[in-house]
């Protein structure tokens, strides 16, 4: 609990130094570098506390502009920079150990999970960036595009840190336990206040949160037409994996009589579960529908005889829902400042249920059968990154500039169309194939038919783990997780968890 209240306090201060350079932009470059100095350093002592940081940001920055350097029209993301330095010094270590012990200590600590897929994963993104060169997409589109995928390549500092610590192994995954629970809770907090203080017309919101949440890119706040105001963060991805981890671990530590870190586990459910669901996203949603329906099925199938355990883990869950949407009623009614928003079950279904009409889900629509068409002019190859597609959307923002609504992007919300569309056929089947083989090597670490459910701490922990990459890979139907690192990341760290 220490390491979580001070990974909670750092992000806590992040996250106020990011609102503050907002306000007084000034102190903009002097944050920036700041952050990146102590990133250095810290790196330099130790590559896995560098590792922290990178992965404490993407827990929490969505786009990864919470802060940025701008000069003459030139920006560049705290998330690029902190990358860029992670991995400076991960390759500097690497020189100078391959100076001491050759080539053969170099490629000793070296060693990649799934290192046949990733050279194949590899060989596809390359490709992808020459097909989109040779192909006249818009330089700057290919590169921007091309952008998110090389965030893949933190795989070989996460595997140098690990390999040469191995030892030390657990006391990584134990200290990134932290910073995820830290940096999930303040996202749930931070989502929790937001509605608040928009649905209380707080000046403080309409004038300094709402411009610092859309400039940093943090995240979307939508009055709906039912006067929902709904807090949308692309970072609230990991809210649905710490539902799943958390569900895991009310289990063992109920079995295990640790009623302290039972009830923590149940306020964290409770508070991703609420923020979940004021995220107003039907792809969070059908993706935690997923992955639920997964966790459920492989903890019945390897612990049949705990079915008890199972029926009272969906109790539980029923009851927090219960308890969130109480708490998100209480938090939009709540009598001062007068209340100016309003929330009851029906918006759920209605939003559920609701596929089309509303400009969001309109406008996904409407570049299926565009983007479809595009696909087909080159299904095999792909036509690499910065690949357009023009449609028709229903975005005010677009409406704004364009009152056709005639829309051109390379970025789109179909994930896995858009894979298919830059990589190709080939490219797509060679990223689903890694995945599968994940999958595989989690399901076989399972311990099969051991009643009892406190011995088997690593393998809830892992059909959790999978539940999360479930609720990923659903959502990317949708939306773009699998390619763009907030989903990139989570592959990989999976991946070095499961490689056994």
């Amino acid at each position: 609990m220490k390491k979580f209240r001070l990974y909670f306090l750092l992000i806590f201060l992040a996250e106020l130094l990011s609102f503050s350079e907002f306000l007084f932009p000034e102190l903009r470059q002097v944050a920036f570098f700041t952050i990146l100095i102590i990133a250095l350093i810290l790196s330099l002592q130790k590559l896995e506390y560098g590792l922290l940081i990178l992965l404490a940001e993407l827990f929490i920055g969505s786009k990864g502009y919470l802060f940025y350097f701008e000069q003459g029209g030139f920006i560049i993301s705290i998330r690029i920079a902190l990358f860029l330095v992670v991995m400076a010094v991960w390759l500097a270590k690497l020189i100078i150990l391959w100076s001491k012990q050759g080539l053969a200590g170099a490629i000793e600590k070296l060693r990649l999970p799934f290192w046949q897929y990733y050279i194949l994963l590899g060989a596809a993104i390359g490709w992808g960036i020459v097909n989109g060169y040779f192909n006249g997409n818009e330089f700057s589109n290919v590169f921007f595009d091309a952008n998110s995928w090389l965030y893949w390549l933190i795989i070989f500092p996460l595997a140098y840190a690990l390999n040469e610590r191995s030892k030390n192994g657990n006391k990584f995954w134990q200290e990134l336990f932290a910073v995820f629970s830290a940096a999930v809770i303040w996202l749930c907090l931070e989502t929790l206040f937001l509605l608040f203080a928009f649905s209380h017309n707080l000046i403080i919101a309409l004038y300094e949160l709402y411009p610092w949440i859309r400039i940093t890119g943090a995240g979307e706040v939508t009055v709906m037409e039912s006067d929902f105001v709904r807090i949308f963060f692309q970072s609230q991805i990991y809210a649905l994996i710490a539902l799943m981890i958390f569900t895991s671990l009310i289990v063992y530590f109920k079995s295990a009589g640790d009623k302290k870190k039972l009830l923590y586990c149940c306020i964290a459910i409770l508070l991703s579960t609420s923020a979940v669901i004021i995220s107003f996203s039907r792809s969070f949603w059908i993706g935690l529908a997923a992955g639920l329906l997964f966790y459920c099925f492989i903890f019945f199938l390897y612990f049949k005889q705990n079915w008890k355990e199972l029926f009272w883990q969906v109790s539980v869950l029923f009851s927090i829902a219960a308890l969130s949407v109480l708490l998100i009623f209480a938090i939009v009614k709540f009598p001062y400042p007068k209340p100016t928003a309003n929330f009851d079950l029906s918006l759920l279904t209605e939003r559920a249920s609701s596929i089309s009409g509303e400009a969001g889900a309109s406008s996904r629509w409407n570049l299926l059968p565009p983007l479809w068409e595009k696909i087909k002019q080159a299904p095999i190859l792909g036509q690499g990154f910065g690949a357009t597609v023009t449609y028709k959307t229903q975005d005010p923002r677009v409406l704004e500039q364009n009152p056709s609504g005639e829309y051109t992007t390379y970025a789109f919300e179909w994930g896995y169309l858009d894979i298919w569309l830059k990589l190709g056929l080939l490219g797509l089947a060679v990223y689903l194939i890694l995945l599968v083989k994940i999958f595989y090597n989690g399901i076989k670490n399972f311990q099969f038919s051991i009643p009892r459910t406190r011995d088997n701490f690593q393998s809830l922990l892992n059909i959790a783990l999978l539940a999360g990459l479930v609720t990923i890979m659903t959502t990317s139907f949708f939306s773009p997780y699998l390619n763009h690192p907030l989903g990139i990341g989570y592959v990989v760290l999976l991946s070095i968890l499961l490689k056994k």
